[in-house]
């Protein structure tokens, strides 16, 4: 049963400059893991972006059901096919939801959606 939606659109110019002039708040905003998938990529601040979107757009997805942090969303791309949502927050069990998460870039912006599914056999 679809429980949540959640969207967020970010400028990617905005990234950009928290790259080239504050990368320690990059180590604030981001797991290791996530810095270190958006390393290999040729411009890094932009798979950034659609990380931060996706980790919003999950935490909108969230609001109805519970009050979490978005330091407490991470965003992995273990399986080229699917993004993984892990949640480090002990009210959020791994099995109580499910997240269908997309994200889009253009040069200027990065885009994500969530939608959110509650595990009905929980």
């Amino acid at each position: 049963m679809i429980t949540g939606v959640g969207t967020d659109i970010e400028s990617v110019s905005r990234f950009k400059r928290i790259w080239d002039h504050k990368p320690a708040l990059l180590k604030r905003l981001f797991f290791s893991s996530e810095l270190a998938y958006a390393d290999t990529k040729d411009k890094p601040w932009e798979t950034l972006t659609g990380i931060w979107c996706a980790k919003e757009s999950v935490l909108k997805s969230l609001s109805n059901q519970v009050e979490i942090r978005i330091s407490e969303v991470e965003i992995s791309k273990k399986n080229p096919q699917h993004l993984d949502v892990i949640i480090h927050n002990p009210k959020v069990k791994s099995d109580q939801f499910r997240y269908f998460v997309s994200i889009s870039h253009s040069r200027e912006y990065a885009t994500a959606i969530c939608v959110l599914e509650t595990n009905s056999e929980r």
